[in-house]
């Protein structure tokens, strides 16, 4: 909206002035059509840093607080907003779950935890869940735990249990990147773990650029702007240059 926003202001600013052949008369007395525009391009510039500033302290903790609050169902909101939802981790051949994941490092800290124990084919044999579970260095610490053998269809109260020695907290944060919860010096620190650890970061790496291209097409719009208000009033080919405009605005955010 921003951007095309400034599209619409340097039209209407500098299309009438062009009709009027008050540009004629800026270029007659010596002033070229960079000077002429260099208002409009600082202006565009504050509403690059202004947009820039605000998608990175506000949009991004907005969308973190509202993605959390979805996955309560709207229910009471968690107190850590950068919580993580429905993660899967592998652990070997079984498989360690938890509907929520807060904190980082050795604090983190699962929430509804199930493990799922598989034998060789992949069937499982045994679901543990927990309410919760820690870090336990290595493994994870799976507090009153219940145990739910397939085979034989019986539950069992288990004593605190440490499971998936393998699955590292480091595993765990890069497990699931949502790159609109986290702002553009997070999301480099998340792509570049995601590259130590072997995995693709193509998709990651087009969100990062975004973060930088979205503002940036702010300054860029007085000069498509001009394409259509700089050229001859009575030319009768403004709809062209406008359309012509517009479709290099539509370009640099496909590039």
């Amino acid at each position: 909206f921003l951007p095309y926003s400034v599209l619409l202001a340097t039209l209407f600013t500098f299309w009438p002035l062009n009709t009027n052949s008050e540009v004629i008369a800026m270029r007659a007395a010596g002033l070229s059509a960079h000077q002429i525009l260099a208002p409009m391009m600082v202006t565009a510039l504050a509403v690059s840093l202004f947009s820039f500033a605000f998608n990175e302290r506000v949009v991004t903790r907005a969308t973190a607080t509202l993605k959390a609050w979805e996955a309560v169902q709207y229910g009471p909101l968690p107190k850590d907003s950068k919580v993580r939802n429905n993660v899967y981790l592998p652990d070997g051949p079984h498989i360690l779950a938890a509907m929520a994941v807060t904190g980082k490092g050795a604090d983190t800290r699962m929430e509804d935890v199930t493990w799922y124990r598989r034998d060789g084919r992949g069937i499982v044999i045994e679901q543990v869940r927990s309410p919760s579970a820690t870090y336990a260095n290595p493994g994870w610490r799976l507090d009153a735990p219940r145990s739910f053998k397939v085979a034989e269809a019986r539950q069992a109260t288990l004593d605190p249990l440490v499971v998936a020695k393998g699955v590292s907290p480091a595993q765990v944060a890069i497990v699931k990147v949502d790159p609109d919860r986290q702002n553009l010096f997070e999301l480099g620190a998340s792509i570049a773990a995601l590259k130590a650890s072997g995995r693709r970061t193509s998709e990651l790496e087009g969100k990062w650029w975004h973060k930088l291209s979205g503002p940036l097409s702010a300054l860029l719009m007085p000069l498509l702007g001009s394409v259509a208000a700089f050229g001859l009033a009575r030319s009768g080919q403004l709809l062209v240059r406008a359309v012509i405009g517009m479709a290099l605005g539509f370009a640099y955010f496909v590039v």
